[in-house]
């Protein structure tokens, strides 16, 4: 009878396991998830910056009857900066689908391990109840 109570509480322990595994991954999934919508939310605010000091620049053209070749050297800066930045955007986001992978990789082979031993568990308890 002794046996018994041991073997279920080992099991018990292996739902324990998994419970809170699957529970961290959760929360770091949603770290991530909440890094990338903060990245996409900065980028778009980057962008329209960009887009007002455009119109800013084009407004003051018009005001002065100025032509865009006045200030090429200030467009030619602007579309470098939003290129740039653009640049930076997309390699934060590879970044973060990359450690997003790893993670979900790590997490299901984690799991897969635990779940493996606790069905072990599971049929070496029913068949020592047989």
């Amino acid at each position: 009878m002794e046996r018994k109570d041991v073997k279920w509480e080992e099991i018990r322990e292996k739902e324990r396991e998994l419970y809170t595994l699957e529970e961290r991954y959760y929360q770091e999934k949603k770290k991530l998830d909440n890094k990338a919508l903060d990245l996409d939310e900065r980028n778009a605010n980057l962008e329209k910056l960009i887009s007002e000091e455009v119109d800013k620049m084009y407004h003051t053209l018009r005001k002065f009857s100025s032509t865009a070749d006045d200030v090429r050297d200030y467009f030619i800066e602007i579309e470098n900066l939003r290129h740039f930045s653009n640049q930076v955007y997309r390699d934060y986001r590879v970044k973060l689908e990359d450690e997003r992978e790893k993670y979900d990789n790590e997490f299901r082979k984690k799991r897969n391990d635990l779940d493996e031993e606790f069905h072990k568990l599971r049929r070496d308890y029913a068949s020592t109840n047989e």
